[in-house]
């Protein structure tokens, strides 16, 4: 019997996330076991991902972000999706 993951919460383009070092666990270019700081431009829901992870493209926050159609998110991050239901209200 395979198992659903859980929801995720409703986390809109343009969300500034502030994430810990333990909320992410990969990210290229960036440092392990350090706090994070990305403005959402999508978020990659897998049909096949797992409980505890998602990918999560956007922006440093240094990047122009009401343009940032000028140019590709400039990140890719795996995001715990705990991290993600503390951070994000729910509706």
């Amino acid at each position: 019997m395979t198992r659903s993951p859980q929801p995720l919460p409703e986390v809109a383009a343009g969300t500034l996330l502030r994430l810990d070092a333990n909320d992410w666990s990969y990210g290229r270019d960036l440092t392990p076991g350090t706090a994070v700081v990305v403005t959402v431009a999508d978020v990659r829901d897998l049909p096949n991902r797992s409980d505890e992870w998602i990918w999560i493209l956007g922006h440093r926050p240094e990047c122009d972000y009401p343009h940032v159609d000028r140019h590709p998110p400039c990140m890719e991050i795996r995001v715990s999706v705990a991290a993600l239901h503390r951070r994000i209200p729910t509706s």
